[in-house]
């Protein structure tokens, strides 16, 4: 079965298309049970398929969880950056050309270098938008995330947003994992104390929000009285 240029053939491998040759990933992938493919093609040779841009670190332990991800969605992506937006990205005509698309640039962009994608007609839709987008018409190119994003509004395969932390090694991501373990145990062990609210009548809130409880109930009873 085929649809459109690249070609719809069917869910049953999985592999890793590499832009240049690497003899590590060659093994780690083999390791972990995926085929290779070395070649500058957007064609997807598998059925679930992940691109990885040259330099980028590939989350071997996570692999088999964005794989399995694709059983249910078309494409897959981490987040790239948390502080930028897509108003921040690119050139004026390039954002021009992505509002109108998207409508309001205060989203974030997705890192295309980790890219998983499912041999779907949506799938290769995606794909051959994506790379179409790239180009704006008059040969002077595209910015590639500002692309993604057009092509995910223009095409609307199933997308599963990855947290950025896939873009990091697994040293990195257990050292995040810590800090959330910690901020969560640190937020729940925070100090409760009682505030009075009017005549006699007490709440408990964090140490610290006094003040912000106070206005809180002040705004409601103001609220109360002038029904």
């Amino acid at each position: 079965m085929t649809d459109g240029h690249m070609g719809y053939t069917g869910e049953a491998r999985m592999g890793l298309v590499l832009r240049a040759p690497d003899g590590t990933v060659n093994m780690r992938a083999k390791k972990a049970g995926l085929t290779l493919t070395v070649t500058d093609s957007w064609d997807l040779p598998y059925g679930r398929t992940l691109f990885a841009a040259p330099g980028i670190i590939i989350p071997w332990d996570l692999i088999p969880a964005g794989m399995h991800f694709l059983e249910r969605w078309d494409v897959a992506a981490p987040l790239w950056r948390y502080g930028v937006l897509a108003k921040d990205q690119g050139g004026p005509h390039d954002r021009e050309r992505t509002e109108a698309v998207i409508r309001d640039l205060r989203v974030l962009l997705y890192a295309h270098e980790l890219l998983f994608v499912r041999n779907t007609p949506d799938g290769v839709r995606f794909l051959e938008t994506w790379r179409a987008e790239c180009g704006d018409g008059n040969g002077t190119g595209s910015d590639e995330r500002l692309a993604f994003l057009r092509a995910l509004y223009l095409v609307k395969p199933l997308f599963c947003a990855l947290p950025r932390s896939w873009l990091a090694d697994l040293q990195k991501r257990a050292e995040q994992d810590a800090r959330t373990a910690r901020s969560r145990a640190m937020s729940h062990q925070q100090v409760m104390v009682r505030v009075q609210i009017g005549p006699n009548v007490f709440v408990s809130c964090p140490e610290g929000q006094e003040e912000k409880t106070k206005e809180r109930f002040a705004r409601m009873r103001e609220r109360s009285a002038a029904r």
